[in-house]
């Protein structure tokens, strides 16, 4: 990762919803993210971690509707803040952000 993370947040082609957040985590049906254990080489979620963030990131009405600390580390994320890189170099932290971020959504899909 570089040290300055700036990604397109502006992009209205994929609107942050509770659906296309379900639609990511679809893509790996069997994980549960808190149990993963970290492999040498290249991180097979990293990708999906990317993607989450820059999606919590954007402006959006469901966005609002996320705890207020997955949307201010998101947005510290993308705005490549130091400490925040640093943290997410550690495929744990990644993968503890994913597996909360997913229960969360479980939640608030049975609420609809």
């Amino acid at each position: 990762m570089s040290g300055n993370m700036m990604m397109n947040t502006s992009n209205t082609s994929h609107q942050a919803t509770l659906d296309a957040y379900l639609k990511l985590f679809e893509l790996y049906p069997d994980v549960e993210f808190w149990q993963t254990k970290p492999q040498k080489g290249s991180d097979a979620y990293e990708f999906l971690f990317r993607q989450v963030m820059e999606m919590m990131a954007r402006h959006s009405t469901f966005n609002t509707s996320l705890p207020l600390p997955f949307r201010e580390t998101a947005k510290r994320y993308v705005a490549g803040d130091a400490v925040t890189l640093k943290h997410f170099r550690d495929s744990d932290n990644r993968n503890f952000l994913l597996s909360d971020l997913k229960d969360w959504l479980r939640l608030a899909q049975q609420k609809l």
